[in-house]
C-alpha cells in the first residue's frame, strides 16, 4: 500500500490505473486477471460478457499492450484490505433513518446503503450513476445472479470524495436471515458495458462487501453459500476457510463494531458440506471442498461455525471463506464472530 494524494490508502487498483503498459498488464496477470495483451481497444476484458453496467475507464492501447487508461474522470470505490470484498467504501444502516449509525440489518428490516465514490482524475464528473446490489452469500458473484437495489446519481468534481446514498430502501429478506452481499457500480454516460463475472480488482469503479456479522457461541452459525459457474462453461473450485487475521478500523466501524479487537487465537472451527447439517451430533462438514457447477447454474454450499465462547468482552474472530481455482483466488466472504450477547447489541 501506497498513500493517496488525499491521505487515503493506494489500493492495487489505483496502481494498474497509475502503471504504464507491460507493468500493469504483469499486475492484472498476477492478480488471477487475464492480462489484456492482444486485446483490442475498447473491448471489454474477460472476453466481454453481458452488459450489466458502465465501467469509469476505457480500453487503449499503449505500445507493447494495453492498459486502462484514465478518460478524464476517473472514478474509484475502493477495494478492501487483506481482501478485495472487503470494501471500506460500501456500508447498510439498519432501519428508516439513512443517517443512523452503519450496522448489519436482519432478516424483514429495511436498510440503506451508501456508497463513498471518489473522482481521482483531471475533470468534473457529471451524472455519476451508482448502481446498488444485494446477492445471496456467494464466493465468486456475478452480475447475472444479483438483485438490483436501486441507482443513485451525483456530481462529483476533480480530486473529490463524496458518500452517494441509495434512495430506494433495501427490504432485507428473509433468505439467510438477512446475511446478503452488497455490490455497488459507479459509471458515466457512455462507458463499455462490463463482464459478468463481478471484478473489483480489475475496475477501479466497482467494488463489493462480503462481509457479515456472526454470532456463534452458545449454537452452531450456519450460513448458505451461493457457488455459480459462468453461463458458457462449468467450474471445478475448491472452498475452504482461513481462521485469524483482523479487520481494518473502517470495515469494524460499518458492521458497528468499532473498538472491537481481534481475538489472538483461533476459537471456532468451520466446516463445509453439499448437504444441510441439522443434527449438531453429525458434526460440521469438512474444513475444505470440491465443488463442480455446471455452466449457467449454481450451488448451495452449507456453512458451520461452531465455537466461540472463547470470545472475551469486545473481541472478535475473523473468518475468511475463499473460493479457489487451484492457486488462484476466485473470491470470498468474511465473517466477523462475535459471542451472542455482543451480536445483539
Amino acid at each position: 500500500m501506497t498513500d493517496h494524494p488525499k491521505g487515503l490508502p493506494v489500493s492495487r487498483r489505483d496502481i494498474i490505473r497509475i502503471s504504464g503498459g507491460t507493468t500493469a498488464a504483469v499486475a492484472l496477470g498476477s492478480l488471477g486477471v487475464p492480462t489484456l495483451a492482444g486485446t483490442a481497444a475498447g473491448a471489454a476484458p474477460n472476453g466481454g460478457g453481458p452488459a450489466a453496467d458502465g465501467v469509469g475507464s476505457a480500453w487503449a492501447s499503449s505500445g507493447a499492450g494495453h492498459r486502462l487508461r484514465s478518460t478524464g474522470a476517473d472514478l474509484l470505490i475502493r477495494d478492501g484490505s487483506p481482501h478485495w470484498w472487503l470494501s471500506p467504501d460500501i456500508w447498510a444502516v439498519p432501519g428508516t433513518d439513512p443517517n443512523g449509525a452503519p450496522g448489519t440489518p436482519a432478516a424483514g428490516d429495511v436498510a440503506y446503503v451508501w456508497a463513498r465514490v471518489q473522482n481521482t482524475g483531471r475533470d468534473d464528473a457529471i451524472g455519476i450513476q451508482v448502481k446498488f446490489y444485494w446477492g445471496n452469500p456467494s464466493v465468486q458473484m456475478f452480475y447475472s445472479t444479483l438483485n438490483h437495489i436501486g441507482t443513485a446519481f451525483a456530481d462529483v468534481a476533480a480530486g473529490e470524495t463524496q458518500e452517494v446514498l441509495c434512495l430506494v430502501p433495501w427490504n432485507v429478506v428473509t433468505v439467510n436471515d438477512g446475511h446478503e452481499c452488497l455490490v455497488a457500480v459507479a459509471s458515466l454516460p457512455g462507458d463499455p458495458a462490463l463482464p459478468d463475472a463481478v471484478d473489483p480488482v480489475g475496475y477501479p469503479n466497482v467494488a463489493q462487501r462480503n462481509l457479515t456479522l456472526a454470532s456463534a457461541e452458545k449454537a452452531d452459525f450456519k450460513l448458505t453459500l451461493t457457488v455459480s459457474a459462468p453461463k458458457r462453461a462449468p467450474k471445478q473450485i475448491r472452498i475452504r476457510a482461513e481462521v485469524g487475521g483482523e479487520l481494518s478500523k473502517e470495515a469494524l466501524h460499518t458492521l458497528g463494531l468499532a473498538e472491537r479487537r481481534p481475538v489472538g487465537k483461533p476459537v471456532v472451527e468451520v466446516g463445509f458440506s453439499l448437504k444441510p447439517i441439522t443434527d449438531p451430533g453429525d458434526g460440521i462438514g469438512d474444513p475444505e471442498l470440491v465443488v463442480e457447477v455446471p455452466a449457467e447454474r449454481s450451488v448451495p454450499v452449507y456453512l458451520t461455525v461452531r465455537g466461540g465462547a472463547g470470545l472475551g468482552a469486545g473481541e472478535y474472530q475473523l473468518v475468511e471463506v475463499l473460493e479457489q481455482d487451484g492457486d488462484r483466488l476466485l473470491g470470498g466472504i468474511s465473517l466477523a464472530v462475535v459471542a451472542g450477547k455482543e451480536a445483539e447489541k
